[in-house]
């Protein structure tokens, strides 16, 4: 299984977004300057600048990928971004599969899957329901053999 977070926008249409912004920000700052006020320019250049910061960080940490894969034996879980950072593979019998879901609607719950005392905490850019249902899919999937 492949877990990773809903990304609404691709990043040609985030760049299309910073562009329209920026053509905003843009003529405001010279019709501004053309009233004398041209300091408001170097202004709006940092403002654009840090949209698109801002948008290229935000696809980057959406883009992080967790790979679940539930063999005969094992279960390693993967998690990176173009490859895998970290590895953990832990034996099938032993591993744990938790779901902590607090009764406050402002929580999203905690799903865990665990052997020998370590845990490890899975699908952290899902939400309530999604989470619910890794959690319903990968149980069953544990306890087949």
């Amino acid at each position: 299984m492949i877990v990773q977070a809903n990304q609404s926008m691709s990043w040609k249409a985030n760049m299309w977004l910073a562009a329209s912004l920026g053509v905003v920000c843009f003529g405001i700052a010279f019709a501004m300057a053309a009233f004398g006020f041209w300091m408001i320019i170097p202004f709006a250049g940092a403002e654009v600048i840090f949209i698109v910061f801002c948008l290229h960080w935000t696809i980057h940490r959406l883009s992080r990928k967790e790979v679940i894969t539930v063999e005969p034996d094992a279960v390693r879980l993967e998690w990176g971004y173009k490859e895998p950072d970290i590895c953990v593979d832990l034996p099938r019998e032993w591993s744990r599969l938790k779901y902590h879901c607090p009764d406050s609607p402002f929580e999203v719950g905690q799903l865990t899957l665990g052997a020998h005392g370590k845990h490890y905490v899975l699908g952290k850019c899902l939400g309530r329901e999604e989470k619910k249902t890794l959690f319903t899919e990968l149980d069953s999937v544990l306890k087949r053999k």
